[in-house]
């Protein structure tokens, strides 16, 4: 009789430990994409958070070394930072690798947007 009430008990034990336990983390594949990160760094961009905004378009490029539009995100984040020369030369590079006409508009947009930084910067 011992022996049940122990194993009752020990039952009981596990059964609130594992009750009691952290929920079960999903993961979502589909939010670590290049676009997922990419969209991520222009809104922490738009707040002001640069070094955010850095983490999510170096993450961008570390999934595909290939996606344009994470480069134009490093190249904003120069801008942000003071580096403009630098900004444009990782626009230049976003230009070569862009594959299509989405990409392509992206680099335009991020030339543009770091010519109004130029342009704020000198008057």
């Amino acid at each position: 009789m011992a022996r049940r009430n122990n194993l009752a008990w020990l039952v009981l034990f596990w059964v609130l430990l594992v009750a009691c336990g952290p929920d079960t983390i999903f993961l979502r594949p589909g939010l670590d994409t290049p676009a997922q990160h990419v969209k991520n760094g222009n809104l922490l961009l738009t707040r002001g958070k640069i070094d955010a905004a850095n983490a999510e378009f170096i993450r961008a490029k570390s999934l595909d070394d290939g996606y344009a539009p994470a480069y134009v995100g490093l190249a904003l984040v120069q801008g942000h930072r003071g580096n403009l020369d630098g900004g444009f030369e990782t626009l230049e590079k976003a230009r070569g690798i862009a594959a299509t006409p989405d990409e392509a508009s992206a680099v335009d947009r991020g030339f543009d947007l770091l010519e109004g930084m130029r342009s704020t910067v000198r008057n």
